[in-house]
């Protein structure tokens, strides 16, 4: 897949604003006294806008692993409304694939890339590049396996079954097996295969009959179900399956870089959330995001809510060190990473924390 460069210009003018001298009337004698509710000073008006801080780099790349829209919207809006505030001047989004995001954070072509907690952390333990874990985008996954038009329940997975969760060996494996374990089928029994595309195109191939059963996203529910297929297991863990990385090189030399991005992460991820229903500023966000040639479709939109309430962490923390000790030993025993691995050695969860800090949020994790 070829990545796709999405550029946004910020520039930044500086206002002056000048008054002019002149006499000053001698003072009364006496001041009249004035009621209190008048001499409260406006917010507007007590206190003027801190100063846009500057930077240690005057571009920033931000490599994204997925281009869905409901991602994208996120990703913009922050871009848009908070970043600015924090100094960033030139910023870019760029869309990568799994195979590009490791050789486009190695070469400089990103700054920072959002992927796969699993791919970052088998790079890092097999020596191919060194990063830091710089927090997390999603801390929780709702666990779906969807099936085919036709398909009505577990029972009708016979064995033979041609069923995936993405890849064979990794992460999206071991969930599928767990799922399976769960419902009463014996994974030993079925055709587990690798397909590529994401849980997009195995809804398409489950759509077109080509795939029995596939690991799904909420998004998938309204096509899926749209077309008479059908949600077969449904359950959210936590799992802090996808990450915000930076390289060590970035990480030494440019970490306030690192910081004010993942401030206005929190706070794009806080804004698309707000609202009892997660809606208040969802109109907001597909007019920024339709500025830069995506437009979410009904289903998009539908999972907007499930997406933010069961995937995404609004804070880019985790419920606590287990979760990621959990995940880690899950991927240990496919022997993805090495019994030597240890997460702690790679991750930094400092600018996340100084983040929480100022927007008023519990930490989280606690320290471990």
């Amino acid at each position: 897949m070829s990545a796709k460069h999405l550029s946004l210009m910020f520039a930044f003018v500086l206002l002056a604003a000048a008054c002019g001298g002149g006499a000053t009337p001698e003072a009364p004698a006496a001041t009249p006294e004035v009621p209190a509710a008048i001499t409260q000073v406006p917010p507007t008006l007590a206190a003027t806008e801190p100063p846009v801080p500057t930077l240690s780099l005057e571009t920033f790349t931000y490599g994204s692993g997925s281009s869905d829209a409901m991602e994208m919207m996120i990703q913009w809006s922050t871009a848009e409304l908070f970043m600015p505030q924090l100094g960033f001047r030139n910023v870019d989004i760029v869309v990568l694939d799994d195979a590009q995001i490791l050789p486009a954070l190695a070469s400089g072509q990103v700054d920072m890339a959002q992927s796969g907690t699993n791919l970052f952390w088998a790079a890092m333990d097999q020596g191919d590049i060194d990063l830091v874990i710089v927090g997390f985008a999603k801390d929780d996954e709702v666990a779906i396996l969807g099936a085919r038009p036709g398909i009505a329940s577990a029972a009708d997975l016979v064995p033979g079954s041609t069923i995936s969760g993405g890849d064979v060996g990794n992460w999206d494996e071991l969930v599928l097996r767990d799922i399976l374990t769960e419902l009463g089928v014996d994974p030993s029994e079925m055709n587990i295969i690798a397909t590529g595309g994401g849980a997009d195109s195995r809804m398409a191939a489950m759509i077109a009959g080509q795939l029995d059963a596939g690991i799904q996203q909420p998004r998938n529910r309204g096509p899926l179900t749209a077309a008479g297929g059908v949600f077969l297991y449904e359950e959210a863990r936590p799992t802090p399956q996808e990450a915000y990385a930076v390289t060590r090189e970035m990480w030494d030399e440019h970490r306030d870089v690192v910081c004010a991005y993942m401030t206005a992460r929190i706070q794009g991820l806080q804004w698309a959330a707000a609202g009892p229903e997660r809606d208040d500023n969802i109109q907001q966000a597909i007019e920024i995001v339709m500025r830069h040639g995506i437009e979410p479709t009904e289903g998009e939109l539908a999972d907007w809510r499930p997406e933010l309430e069961g995937n995404l962490s609004l804070d880019a923390g985790v419920q606590d060190a287990a979760a990621i000790d959990n995940m880690q030993a899950g991927l240990q025993s496919l022997d993805i990473l090495s019994e030597d691995f240890n997460w702690r050695d790679h991750t930094d969860f400092s600018c996340v924390w100084q983040a929480q800090a100022e927007l008023g949020l519990p930490q989280r994790p606690l320290p471990y």
